[in-house]
C-alpha cells in the first residue's frame, strides 16, 4: 500500500510523570491534558488503568493530534492506532516543553522540535502502524486493503 507522507504540526501540552487512563479522563475535564490542535506529551508511561477506552476516546474527541511518552501501555497504544490517534514514543520525551511547536514525520519516524531545532527518533513504530494511521485508523485501513483486493481482482474468474 503506498502511502503519502504523514506529517503533524501541533504545540505541546506537557505532564510530567506517568498519566494514567483515570488522570487522562480527570485531566481532560479540567483541561490540563490535550486541547483542540494539541500533542499531548508525558515524560513518563501512559494510558495504565481500567478507562483506557474511555481515554482515547476522549483525547480524540477534545481535538489532541497525538500522544508523545517515553512508554504505553499496550491496550492504550493499540487503541490509539486502532482511532488514529499516533502514538509516538520518543526516549527524550522529558526535553520537550510545553508550548513547544512540533512538526512530526510519522513516516520518517522523526519528531523535530522547531521551538528548539532539536530532533528526536520515534521508537517501535513500524511500517504497518504507519499505513494504520495514514488510512486515518484500522477502519479506513481495512477498507483500504478491501477497496485494493477487489481492485486487483476485477475481470479475474
Amino acid at each position: 500500500m503506498n502511502v503519502d507522507q504523514l506529517i503533524l504540526t501541533a504545540r505541546v501540552q506537557a505532564v510530567q510523570g506517568v498519566l494514567s487512563s483515570d488522570a487522562i479522563v480527570a485531566g481532560l475535564a479540567e483541561g490540563t491534558c490535550g486541547s483542540s490542535g494539541s500533542m499531548l506529551l508525558t515524560t513518563g508511561k501512559i494510558g495504565a488503568g481500567e478507562p483506557c477506552i474511555q481515554a482515547v476516546e476522549a483525547l480524540k474527541r477534545n481535538g489532541v493530534v497525538g500522544i508523545i511518552a517515553s512508554a504505553f501501555s499496550w491496550p492504550f497504544f493499540r487503541l490509539c492506532l486502532n482511532i488514529g490517534l499516533p502514538p509516538l514514543i520518543l526516549w527524550e520525551a522529558g526535553e520537550i516543553r510545553t508550548g513547544d511547536r512540533l512538526r512530526i514525520d510519522v513516516n520518517s519516524r522523526v519528531v523535530k522540535s522547531l521551538s528548539a531545532g532539536t530532533r528526536y527518533p520515534i521508537r517501535d513504530l513500524s511500517d504497518l502502524y504507519i499505513e494504520i494511521l495514514a488510512c486515518g485508523g484500522m477502519e479506513g485501513y481495512v477498507r483500504a486493503r478491501q477497496a485494493r483486493i477487489v481492485h486487483l481482482n476485477v475481470g479475474h474468474p
